[in-house]
């Protein structure tokens, strides 16, 4: 069975719940503090496993006690951690996320760290890896060096190429035109086109504008009103599954991993993201990154009208 390839970012979050966000200058009571794996190329990678395939993962911790920790939660996890690079000279990458307890929505102050120490060179291990896997999967959480010529290399060795559009940090058109599907959020989708997204219309339009720009498929990530899926003129938008949230974090990774997931599987375009709307509505049932990361039982279970547990 053909396995995953991620490349990208891995984070140590610590996470807390609050009554809301704090305005700026304004200090609030939260509670239920933890400390738990992120980044979004680790999270992709571990939902990539829990969702049944073979899931590698390139990437650059600190050679500190928190790159010890999110190693050993790879490992846990079932992905292959032997690509995680241990760097000397940087600190792994930090997160500080505070989660809204009624609503699930977070904030979120990332410290890159060791993911931006990622090199073109470093790509070179992933050779041998190329006949073991169908699809490639990037984020912009690591240098944009990186990400491109991954892609470049994906392809030439004949896998599916696709890039979760975030964080926006000034990617362009020409970067995002070396995969063969981008999947922004619609802050993702707004930084990407310069278009101001107001509703489906308009996200259908700025999803158009990327096809138009030699992007064959761009799938959508809307939140609570599901996805949107533009092949050329082609638009479908699919509502999302109703659940309780608890926290909205990684659940956008969820989505993307179970979109590789299932398109490396031969599912048609529609199943496929109606397969990832479900991971992302698993995902948000549940409080952190990694521990939110959907089983497949997760996802048939949603699919099958039968909510999360």
């Amino acid at each position: 069975m053909a396995g995953v390839l991620v490349a990208g970012s891995i984070n140590f979050d610590m996470v807390m719940k609050a009554p809301r966000v704090p305005e700026p200058g304004e200090n609030i009571h939260g509670h239920g503090f933890s400390m738990v794996a992120g980044g979004k190329g680790a999270n992709q990678a571990v939902a990539s496993a829990r969702l049944g395939k073979s899931a590698y993962l390139r990437a650059c911790t600190g050679a500190d006690a928190f790159g010890d920790f999110l190693v050993e939660a790879l490992d846990e996890a079932g992905v292959d951690s032997s690509l995680v690079i241990r760097s000397k000279e940087v600190a792994t990458g930090v997160a500080f996320i505070v989660v809204e307890e009624a609503t699930g929505v977070n904030t979120i102050v990332v410290d890159p760290g060791a993911n931006m120490a990622m090199r073109v060179a470093d790509l070179d291990a992933l050779e041998p890896l190329y006949k073991e896997c169908d699809v490639a999967l990037f984020q912009l959480e690591i240098p944009l060096d990186v990400v491109g010529e991954g892609a470049r290399r994906a392809r030439k060795h004949g896998l599916a190429t696709i890039l979760d559009a975030g964080p926006p940090r000034g990617a362009e058109l020409e970067l995002a035109r070396l995969f063969d599907v981008v999947s922004p959020n619609l802050k993702e989708l707004e930084a990407l086109t310069g278009r101001a997204i107001t509703g489906i219309d308009s996200a259908v339009g700025a999803a158009r504008e990327l096809t138009g720009a030699g992007i064959k498929t761009v799938v959508v990530k809307m939140g609570v009103e599901g996805a949107l899926l533009v092949e050329g003129r082609r638009a479908s938008h699919l509502a999302a599954f109703a659940v309780d949230a608890v926290d909205s974090t990684g659940a956008g990774d969820a989505f993307t991993a179970a979109l590789a997931v299932s398109l490396s599987e031969g599912r048609e375009l529609e199943a496929a993201v109606s397969f990832a709307n479900a991971a992302g509505a698993a995902a948000v049932t549940v409080l952190g990154a990694q521990p939110s990361m959907p089983s497949r039982s997760d996802v048939e279970r949603i699919l099958a009208g039968g909510g999360a547990e």
